[in-house]
């Protein structure tokens, strides 16, 4: 079904050329007229012209969902066409809605094309519900490209039509600066006349601008949002309620009450059925930031599931999830593969991206880069920037894979032009360190403290992170502004940024030293089941950064970390047990605990396996098959691997020092960026072990060190998380 093609490229014309206004004005609306064919309806009573351009609503809705076949839509097309006839007596009111004429298509494929079209033909009898459907469809970015520029050019003309839906809409996007020049102050006055009118949508809205951790949001306000929902909730509106609900549970702008909280959520549920608080209990005892409620995946399991039977898209998405995964429920990975597949073969972008990052899994099925790939490649072409940003990530910070850092890059800088927040972070993180890019140190620091005045908890947090470490001879450390950039990131409800922030605290490192205060922010997040928080009062326990070492209490720590998907803990217990120190080593423990860890998908755990097998370290030795692990570990992408065989060819404890296969393994790890390798050749060739001594190529080696330094170079198993 293809019609009305001209008016649809005129919208879009005129759509294109609203975007290229000048002095970054707020675009202009293109005018819909009728199309060709409809001209006569004009004369057709108002409650007629309504009625049909409900039911073109309706079939786009089927088509935008996958419930209806072309064969379908036009025999429903066929029948309007004949209630439009002017031949026909003007008594007609009465138009048969889709789903009941031709009935709803099961797994049909969504067609976002044939909707837009048919909500361009409602939007033209004079429909400013049909504009809002566009807005929204372009907004959203579900099944069509995201284009917030043309959005906002729907929503504006819904506006003048009357709609007081679009006015709340324009007003959001202003206030946020999304498709058009921010102008915070013109947004909040249209979106507060809109509630001082009794609209509870507009209360709702305004809390979610004040409210710490959103996006665009216009101050940091988590009082002043709960008064707001409060307004809301006085109206009847339960959207309203479910957010003083989780608001309530973890304590965001009012006293924490877990159980008040909950409660309130689960009485709009049981009340209402709302799908939507279903998911929100879902995702309140999964989160993987831990929250501030302790997680419980069996408990979270059970509400997406609620949520997916009752036909919830979001409720099928997370269940597929947690099925492929084995999370909260017995593991079935091609079950929840299925489920994916499923929503994203109707288009569904958001199902797409959960499907790459499932294929680009390591932990839970050997990587299917191929398919991952496509489906993020699927979910950007039809708009959502986020799968710019996870294909970045695919090539340079997912270890099972070799990384491409200017393709990384190239990624990035494509989700950043598209507005995307993450992608403007990692772009200029990586301007910064010249990772893929040419380095600018002050352009990059310009990015991201750009999204860090903005209130951007992940922008706040590399930037603590950043002036916490320094940065070679680019960035100075600055321990008092590291920790004012985790405070304030604390502030807007990042729980890495209390994390750290507690850290800091503990260890008087940039502040005073309080170490009851620091480990009390450290533990709050950890009773309530932050993986961040628990791996964080590990190496405080372990370290004696309290001023004593408490080995039992780390070991406890990790391990709940690990249970949370943290498999790196695993390797921080083995670290424990095979350096000794507040506890007596014990080699065979760390063996076991490295094994685990393995077994879990860590690397690092992999290769401290190997590397103690050919040793011998607290398991029989066996040389080759310990080699074989450290080989596979480097050819899996961790070039470190290779620095660990040069040394165990150095050791003397698998035989005779070789000297020639330790210079290849380090070259190995060189040619990786790793510049501890290039110190190790130099030390080498300047002490003469396994080699012939020669001063000279001890010291090329030690100058490219230095040009080949990593600044942000991590230990194994480490990385900067924001």
């Amino acid at each position: 079904m293809r019609f009305g093609w001209l008016f649809v490229a005129s919208v879009v014309m005129s759509g294109m050329a609203a975007e290229a206004s000048p002095d970054g004005q707020a675009p202009t609306s293109p005018e819909v007229g009728p199309p060709v064919g409809q001209s006569q309806q004009s004369a057709r009573p108002d409650g007629f012209t309504k009625a049909l351009a409900a039911s073109y609503m309706a079939l786009g809705d089927l088509y935008r969902d996958g419930k209806t076949t072309v064969e379908g839509a036009e025999a429903a097309l066929a029948f309007y066409r004949v209630m439009a006839n002017p031949g026909r007596p003007d008594a007609v009111y009465a138009i048969i809605a889709p789903s009941d004429l031709i009935g709803i298509a099961r797994d049909a494929t969504a067609d976002p094309f044939a909707a837009t079209e048919l909500y361009l033909q409602a939007a033209s009898m004079g429909s400013a519900e049909a504009l809002m459907r566009l807005g929204d469809l372009y907004r959203e970015g579900r099944v069509v490209a995201a284009d917030p520029k043309r959005a906002y050019l729907f929503y504006d003309q819904a506006a003048k039509a009357g709609s007081d839906d679009a006015r709340l809409r324009v007003g959001e996007m202003l206030a946020r600066g999304q498709g058009v020049t921010r102008d915070t102050g013109k947004g909040l006055a249209v979106i507060t006349a809109l509630a001082d009118g009794g609209n509870a949508e507009a209360f709702v809205l305004l809390g979610d601008l004040y409210r710490p951790g959103g996006q665009g949001m216009v101050a940091m306000d988590p009082a002043k949002a709960f008064d707001f929902y409060r307004k809301a909730v006085a109206l009847g509106y339960d959207v309203a309620r479910l957010r003083i609900g989780e608001m309530t549970a973890i304590g965001q702008g009012v006293a924490k009450d877990v159980t008040a909280g909950i409660a309130m959520i689960e009485e709009v549920v049981a009340r209402t059925r709302n799908p939507a608080g279903l998911v929100l209990l879902g995702s309140l005892y999964s989160r993987s930031d831990g929250g501030v409620i302790s997680i419980d995946f069996a408990k979270a399991f059970g509400y997406f599931r609620r949520a997916a039977d009752s036909g919830d898209e979001t409720g099928i998405l997370r269940t597929g999830e947690m099925l492929a995964r084995g999370r909260g429920t017995g593991q079935s990975y091609q079950a929840g593969r299925a489920m994916l597949a499923g929503l994203a073969d109707q288009g569904d972008t958001f199902a797409l991206i959960a499907l790459g990052d499932l294929l680009s899994d390591a932990t839970v099925a050997p990587v299917d880069l191929a398919a991952a790939v496509a489906s993020y490649d699927k979910a950007a072409s039809l708009g959502h920037s986020d799968a710019l940003v996870r294909l970045g990530d695919l090539y340079s910070r997912n270890g099972s894979i070799t990384s491409e850092l200017p393709r990384a890059f190239s990624y990035y800088a494509r989700a950043s032009q598209a507005g995307n927040v993450l992608g403007k972070l990692r772009a200029g993180e990586m301007t910064l360190l010249g990772r893929g890019t040419n380095r600018d140190v002050e352009s990059g620091l310009a990015q991201m403290n750009a999204l860090a005045k903005d209130g951007d908890a992940d922008a706040l947090n590399l930037l603590g992170a950043l002036y916490q470490r320094g940065i070679g001879g680019l960035l100075q450390a600055d321990p008092a502004r590291a920790y004012g950039y985790f405070s304030k990131s604390s502030d807007a409800g990042s729980v890495i940024g209390s994390v750290r922030a507690g850290e800091m605290m503990v260890r008087g490192q940039g502040t005073a030293k309080n170490v009851a205060s620091g480990l009390a922010l450290v533990r709050a997040a950890a009773d309530a089941g932050s993986s961040d928080a628990l791996m964080s009062l590990g190496t405080l326990m372990a370290d004696g950064s309290t001023g004593t070492f408490d080995a039992p209490e780390a070991v406890r720590a990790y391990e709940k970390a690990a249970v949370l998907g943290r498999p790196e803990a695993l390797v921080r217990i083995g670290d424990i047990y095979r350096q000794g120190g507040p506890i007596p080593v014990d080699s065979g423990k760390a063996f076991e605990f490295y094994r685990r860890a393995g077994l879990a998908g860590d690397e690092t755990g992999r290769l401290r396996q190997g590397e103690m097998t050919a040793r011998g370290e607290g398991t029989p030795q066996n040389i080759a098959a310990g080699l074989e692990l450290v080989r596979q570990v480097g050819a899996a992408g961790d070039p470190y691997a290779y620095v660990v065989l040069g040394d165990l060819h150095l050791s003397g404890a698998i035989g005779a020092i070789d000297g020639p296969a330790a210079v290849a393994a380090y070259e190995s790890a060189a040619r990786q960026g790793r510049a501890d390798a290039l110190l190790r050749l130099g030390d080498l060739y300047r002490d003469g072990k396994g080699v012939p001594s020669d001063g000279k190529k001890a010291a090329e080696y030690y100058l490219k060190a230095v040009d080949a330094e990593n600044p942000t170079a991590t230990a194994p198993g480490e990385s900067v998380r924001y």
